[in-house]
C-alpha cells in the first residue's frame, strides 16, 4: 500500500510539471493537436486528485468517486481519439481511426453505467487501452511506410505516441489480469502492487509528453 500511495502522489507531481511545461509553451507555435494533449493533461490531473482524495478519505471502492474517475478517464480517451484523428488526418487509416473512435466512444459511454452497476471497475479501461494500441499501430505503420524525413528523437508526435503506446501495452494486460485476482483481504496487497505498475507506466508517459513539448524547439520535426 505504501508503494501505491507513493506512486500516486509522485505521479500527480509529474502530471503537474507536465501542465506547467504545457503552459510555458502555450504561446509557442505548434500543431493543432497539442490542444488535445493539454486537455488530456488537465483531465489526468483531475483523475490523480480524485484518487488522492479517495486514499486520504479511505473510501475504498466508493461508487461516486469511481463514477467521477471513469468519466474523467473517458474524456481522456476522447482527447486522445481527437489527437490521433488530427495527427493522422492525411493517413490512409484516417477513416478507420474516425470510425473506430466513434464506435469505441459510444461503447465506452455505455460501459460506464454497466461497470458501476455490476461493480466491474476495470472493464472500461481494458477496452480503451486496446483501441489506443490500435491507433498507435496505425501511426507507426504510417511512419514505417513513408520516406524517413523526421529526426525521431526531436519529433513531438513520436514521443507522445510512444508514451501512449508504452502505457497501454503495460496497462492492458494488468487491467485484464485484475478481475481474476480474488477480491478479498488476503490478495488485496498483491492486487494493489500489481496495479502500481500501471501507474508507473503512466508516469513514464507523462515524462514523454514533457519531452514532446521540449521538442517544440525544433519545429521542423513536429
Amino acid at each position: 500500500m505504501k508503494l501505491h500511495n507513493f506512486i500516486v502522489h509522485f505521479g500527480t507531481g509529474i502530471i503537474f510539471i507536465a501542465f506547467i511545461v504545457a503552459i510555458a509553451f502555450s504561446k509557442k507555435e505548434k500543431p493543432f493537436y497539442f490542444k488535445y494533449i493539454l486537455l488530456f493533461i488537465i483531465l489526468g490531473f483531475g483523475v490523480s486528485l480524485n484518487t488522492i482524495l479517495n486514499l486520504h478519505l479511505k473510501l475504498g471502492r466508493n461508487l461516486i468517486m469511481f463514477a467521477i474517475e471513469r468519466a474523467l478517464m473517458l474524456f481522456q480517451f476522447f482527447a486522445l481519439g481527437l489527437f490521433f484523428s488530427a495527427l493522422l488526418k492525411k493517413s490512409i487509416f484516417s477513416r478507420k481511426i474516425k470510425l473506430l473512435f466513434y464506435v469505441s466512444s459510444i461503447i465506452g459511454m455505455i460501459l460506464i453505467p454497466i461497470a458501476i452497476l455490476a461493480n466491474a471497475f476495470l472493464y472500461t479501461q481494458i477496452a480503451t487501452n486496446l483501441v489506443l494500441i490500435i491507433f498507435c499501430v496505425f501511426y507507426f505503420r504510417d511512419l514505417l511506410s513513408t520516406k524517413p524525413t523526421l529526426i525521431l528523437i526531436k519529433s513531438s508526435a513520436f514521443w507522445i505516441v510512444t508514451g501512449i503506446f508504452f502505457v497501454c501495452c503495460i496497462s492492458f494486460p494488468i487491467y485484464s489480469l485484475q478481475p481474476f485476482i480474488a477480491n478479498n483481504q488476503e490478495y488485496k496487497s498483491v492486487s494493489t502492487q500489481i496495479f502500481a505498475i500501471s501507474n508507473m507506466a503512466l508516469i513514464v508517459m507523462y515524462l514523454f509528453i514533457i519531452k514532446s513539448y521540449l521538442c517544440l524547439k525544433h519545429p521542423q520535426n513536429l
